[in-house]
């Protein structure tokens, strides 16, 4: 695999504090400012290699010119019966302070031999590399990504709360706590038009990796669809782990009159038999409309089934009527899962249909693959059970995604529209449960999405999870934008948490938003997240531009390599 070299960067805390270095005008300075209350020493290991020196004084110089703060700089000797303990300093390298050697201790650990680490509590920030050289690029890495000057308040801020660790050479994340690092490899394109001047968009990727089929030969195969202009799901294969793609079939909604599929789809492969369906049959869940856009006064989910790897599909069943999208009463997104417990397969979904809620998530759930289970009983005609339905009007709960993680708990994922910020804008929410039927106060929008840090993230989320990558896994999840309002578009970040969702933070998007305005288009909509069956792969599917023309969207595909 080719790996990425772009830069990643990973925080890793129970919380990130910023401590401002305060800066008052000063006639008397030549630089127009000077300190108050800063007591930080940048100290270097004595004896030590002169570029550590040189790296320390750099990092010096750096802070002067961005606030005017004097900070000084000397070796890690201390006078006999000296406290260091409590003084504010910037360790470089292997000095004799006990943050130091602690450090270096979780480093050793790392099987990198170009990785470094940096650490940080309210007195002490230590930088180290596993050599000389590895340090001095840390100390850089220090300064272009944690040494910043607050436009509102003039302040210098440093972190705090810290802890990181990274790959000089390959741009990839090192987890320093779970000494677990992740890799991007290249973007493969999944689909694109055959017309680079199409206007058609191409959106809502979604894949299975076949693993129950009745023909070894199958399992491994990557089974993909995606929401297209025209009326149909068109059917891809990848034989070779998503190097390459192949439309094998199209499907169409062969069960309601005048109606067009091709939209919303959610693809499942059932992990043991149903009814009369065997173990690996392939289940497809859309949404189809009426044909007339200009008339869309229908909507429904519809259920269809393969049993031969995806060559060939069956129509089965609507399990719920809506209207459409010009009379706001459709239903929309449907997602499958199943839960092994009751052998049940659920299918969660958006409902516009309620006057007391402008949307929420609903769910119905079969033991069979024909009868249909909801709140209002069996049946297509039945209401769903609710699973997310605001006590308020206003917000819109919808594009719904759940994982199992290893502690036994669903955590489910969803945007929540707000009125207030504009139609096209969301927030990202997500619930937890030990049971798919049961989501407590449905009327509780659940808690937002924020990393320690201070970041969220907005609109059309897709959620995975592995075990691989810590003592408690690795839970992953990703939409259209970063959601802290007045960003530029362009950072939608990835957002990770290493404690079944108790806490999140961020790593840098592989795909580039740049150049695309937020609220047009599909550019990024309803990005798509995929666990490999022995969890050391996530694939992660998005929609992009046709290169280089820009004139028509694609779908590509990154792979998420997971080193333990």
């Amino acid at each position: 695999m080719k790996y990425s070299k772009r830069v990643i960067s990973m925080i890793l805390a129970v919380s990130f504090l910023a401590i401002g270095l305060v800066s008052c005008k000063d006639d008397s300075d030549e630089n127009g400012y000077m300190a108050e209350n800063v007591s930080y020493d940048i100290i270097f290991p004595a004896g030590s290699d002169k570029s550590l020196e040189a790296s320390a004084n750099a990092l010096k110089n750096k802070i002067e010119q961005i606030a005017g703060v004097k900070f000084n700089v000397r070796d890690d000797r201390v006078e006999s019966g000296e406290d260091v303990s409590s003084k504010k300093e910037i360790l470089i390298g292997n000095t004799d302070r006990v943050e130091s050697k602690a450090l270096r201790v979780k480093l050793d650990g790392v099987n990198n031999e170009k990785a470094f680490a940096i650490e940080a509590n309210a007195n002490k920030i230590c930088i180290i590399g596993k050599n000389v050289d590895i340090t001095v690029r840390a100390v850089k890495y220090f300064v272009n990504n944690y040494v910043s000057l607050s436009e509102e308040s003039g302040t210098l801020t440093l972190p705090t709360e810290l802890s990181m660790a990274r790959s000089a050479d390959t741009g990839t994340t090192i987890f320093p706590e779970t000494l677990t690092e992740l890799r991007f490899g290249k973007k493969q394109n999944v689909f694109s038009s055959n017309d680079i001047m199409s206007e058609k968009s191409y959106y809502y990727p979604t894949a299975v990796i076949l693993e129950h089929q009745a023909n070894p030969a199958d399992n491994g195969k990557i089974i993909a669809t995606l929401n297209s202009s025209e009326h149909f799901y068109s059917i891809l294969e990848s034989t070779d782990d998503g190097e390459s793609f192949k439309e094998i079939t199209q499907v169409y909604d062969r069960v309601n009159a005048n109606c067009r599929g091709g939209r919303m789809p959610m693809l499942y492969e059932l992990p043991a038999d149903m009814g009369s369906y065997k173990k690996g049959t392939l289940v497809l869940a859309g949404t189809s409309s009426a044909l007339t856009s200009s008339s869309d006064e229908k909507s429904a989910i519809v259920i269809y089934y393969s049993a031969d790897a995806g060559k060939t599909w069956t129509a089965g069943q609507s399990i719920d009527f809506g209207a459409g999208r010009t009379d706001g009463d459709g239903i929309w997104e449907p997602f499958l899962i199943y839960e092994q417990e009751t052998g049940r397969l659920y299918c969660f979904y958006s409902d516009d249909r309620d006057s007391e809620h402008d949307q929420k998530i609903v769910y119905k759930y079969t033991t069979d693959l024909i009868s249909w289970t909801g709140a209002g009983g069996v049946g297509s005609d039945k209401a769903p059970f609710e699973a997310v339905a605001s006590s308020d009007y206003k917000p819109r709960p919808g594009m719904v995604s759940i994982t199992k993680m290893s502690n036994g708990e669903y955590i489910m994922v969803y945007e929540v529209g707000h009125s207030k910020y504009g139609d096209s804008t969301a927030t990202v929410h997500f619930k937890k449960s030990k049971k798919l039927d049961d989501w407590s106060d449905v009327s509780d929008i659940g808690e937002q999405i924020i990393s320690v840090d201070g970041r969220a993230f907005g609109s059309a989320p897709w959620c995975a999870y592995t075990p691989v990558g810590g003592q408690n896994g690795l839970f992953i999840t990703t939409g259209r934008y970063r959601d802290d309002r007045n960003t530029d578009p362009s950072e939608p970040d990835l957002f990770i948490s290493f404690d079944y969702g108790e806490t999140f933070v961020t790593i840098e998007n592989p795909f580039d938003y740049e150049n695309t305005d937020l609220h047009l288009g599909k550019f990024g909509y309803s990005p798509f997240l995929l666990t490999a069956g022995d969890g050391k792969t996530i694939y992660y599917f998005n929609t992009s531009f046709f290169k280089p023309l820009n004139q028509t969207q694609c779908i590509e595909m990154v792979k998420i390599e997971i080193i333990p």
